[in-house]
């Protein structure tokens, strides 16, 4: 919000916090860059990381295989684009 241009006393209403705590979190953050996100933060994952394998040794043994041949082996409802991404990861 800040970023956005909004006032320290904007923001402190939006958020129900005081003005003075607003503007300690706006300072620390831009002193010490803490507006980076915290590890673990996201999406909750779709795949288990055996899964993840799974469909990268797929891919692996079968390189002429489709997305779709890919999802209906590993037996997860996921998007195609996961798996390219997972493939993507593995450089494949």
């Amino acid at each position: 919000m800040k970023t956005a241009g909004w006032s320290t006393r904007r923001v402190a209403g939006q958020v129900d916090r005081s003005e003075c705590a607003v503007r300690n979190c706006w300072e620390q953050g831009s002193r010490e860059g803490t507006h980076a996100r915290k590890t673990g933060s996201g999406a909750t994952r779709k795949t288990t990381r055996r899964e993840d394998r799974r469909i990268v040794r797929q891919a692996l043994v079968d390189p002429t295989g489709t997305r779709s041949t890919i999802q209906a082996d590993v037996g997860v409802a996921i998007v195609p684009q996961t798996i390219s991404r997972h493939l993507a990861d593995e450089n494949l």
